[in-house]
């Protein structure tokens, strides 16, 4: 069946394919092992600590590359070899480094004020690190956009979270065996991680320029539909910061930081069934962008439909596990964790239905839709903290379960039934 499905996807995209999954799957272990390192370290309110802290830095990356990580797949995607493509790589460079210099200058500065805010001692201590972090981390996100852009999605993986996390684990079990501070040692993990991969990024984006000459004349360089493109992308990165900021912010208001922990565990082992969709989402975007400025509509969707299904064969396995036996796999974060099995049922069928429905997401932003992508995931993530809020105080951590689940399945389906209304293609439903 997946040789099959592979054989769909011919030469350099199978290859493209094969090369992903396996940086992504990497990746996708290391966030997963660096919380059940830290489970393991530092129990459920050591997870909390760091979820929340985590939290503030990812918040403050996903606003500081400002939309330009998608706005260069975009533009690069075209013609990767457009003479425009190192006006804009410089652009979204210099931009997204300068807001993510503010960004940490402020996270330091009001350490101590995020402790107070949220009733979390430990939360001033770990800051300075995930601060010194965020610089390398945002810069490094734009480098993954152009990475993408350039067809090479498995760099790319490892330009993003999964990397850092990866690197991160290996040194939080150094720091731990040098240093009593705790889980304090996490955020200076994080900002060596962050740095180490951010260099071999930079390194592998200067390879390639030095390898591959730039043509003229044959991509009109427009810098301002390249920012308005970027605009669009913020407005859009909105929804994806209130749900990994703004939802664990308000969430931590009322719940303990083990309760949170719990909480952040259960989310992040159910995003392992959507990791082969994150995979895909490397590979595909640069490529509707192409067809669809070819006007190839009907290769477009059946590419997307190819992507869909493999995506649903490939995740089954982790679906049935998470669903079926939660209690098994939460308990490799220690005996505490194995009390969220109900909170990794629920969030686990919500990715099922993220993965079901494939790139759709994607299929329209690439596609001039945007602004389509952009009202739907802000208005589902605008109820989803409405609805947090609402849950919380007499739910607890089913209520954010709840609300989460609600997010994710909502904006999936909607952006779905969107896809079938723009390209009218009722055979984008089966391949």
């Amino acid at each position: 069946m997946i040789a099959s499905l592979l054989q769909r996807f011919k030469g350099e995209l199978a290859l493209a394919l094969m090369r992903t999954f396996i940086a992504r799957g990497i990746a996708a272990v290391g966030g997963i092992v660096l919380f059940i390192v830290l489970g393991r370290l530092y129990g459920a309110e050591g997870v909390g600590v760091f979820a929340l802290a985590q939290s503030i830095y990812l918040g403050a990356g996903i606003l500081a590359r400002y939309g330009m990580d998608n706005a260069l797949m975009r533009y690069v995607g075209q013609d990767p070899t457009a003479s425009a493509v190192p006006v804009y790589l410089r652009m979204a460079l210099t931009k997204s480094a300068l807001l993510s210099t503010v960004a940490a200058v402020l996270v330091f500065l009001l350490r101590d004020q995020f402790a107070l805010w949220f009733d979390a001692p430990m939360l001033g201590s770990v800051l300075p690190g995930i601060a010194l972090a965020i610089p390398p981390f945002t810069v490094a996100f734009v480098l993954a956009g152009f990475m993408k852009g350039i067809r090479k999605p498995a760099t790319a993986c490892l330009l993003e979270n999964g990397g850092i996390a990866l690197v991160a684990t290996l040194l939080v079990l150094l720091f731990d065996r040098i240093s009593t501070a705790g889980i304090v040692m996490a955020g200076w993990a994080m900002a060596a991680a962050a740095w180490i991969v951010f260099g071999q990024g930079l390194w592998q984006m200067l390879k390639w320029r030095r390898s591959t000459p730039s043509e003229t004349n044959d991509q009109t360089l427009n810098p301002k539909h390249f920012k308005s493109s970027s605009n669009v992308f913020f407005v859009m990165s909105l929804a994806p910061f209130m749900q990994q900021t703004l939802f664990i912010l308000i969430a931590a208001c009322y719940l303990s930081d083990a309760d949170l922990g719990l909480f952040k565990v259960a989310e992040r082992t159910a995003l392992l069934i959507s990791f082969i969709l994150i995979v895909i989402n490397a590979i595909l975007p640069p490529r509707f962008a192409s067809l669809y400025q070819q006007g190839k509509i009907a290769e477009l969707t059946r590419l997307a439909r190819r992507g869909a299904l493999l995506g649903i064969f490939l995740a089954s396995p982790f679906l049935i596990l998470c669903i079926g036996f939660p209690e098994w796999v939460l308990s490799y974060y220690g005996d505490e964790f194995v009390q969220a099995a109900p909170l990794l049922q629920l969030i686990a069928f919500a990715q099922g239905i993220n993965v079901a429905t494939g790139s759709v997401g994607f299929l329209l932003s690439m596609t001039g839709h945007e602004k389509v992508t952009r009202n739907i995931t802000l208005i589902s993530n605008s109820l989803s903290l409405l609805l947090l809020l609402l849950l919380l105080p007499n739910y607890q951590l089913a209520g954010a379960a709840y609300a989460l689940a609600f997010t994710t399945i909502s904006q999936n389906l909607t952006t779905y039934i969107f896809v079938l209304i723009k390209f009218k293609k009722r055979a984008f439903i089966s391949i």
